[in-house]
């Protein structure tokens, strides 16, 4: 069974150097994911530290 979806990624994505490019393509996007996640987790724990922050800084 392993040959044939070998046999299925070699028709969709071609030659190795373009497998390793969408997996370099599908890391990048799972970074950014990641990054943009940790910093909405920031914002609905402290957002209302923050806002408090940045006025008192702001007067």
């Amino acid at each position: 069974m392993s040959n044939w979806f070998e046999r299925k990624a070699e028709d969709w994505f071609g030659t190795a150097e373009k497998k390793m490019r969408l997996l370099q393509w599908l890391v990048y996007i799972t970074n950014l994911y990641i990054i943009f996640g940790i910093f909405v987790l920031i914002w609905i724990l402290y957002g209302k530290y923050i806002i408090r922050a940045w006025e008192y800084y702001t007067q």
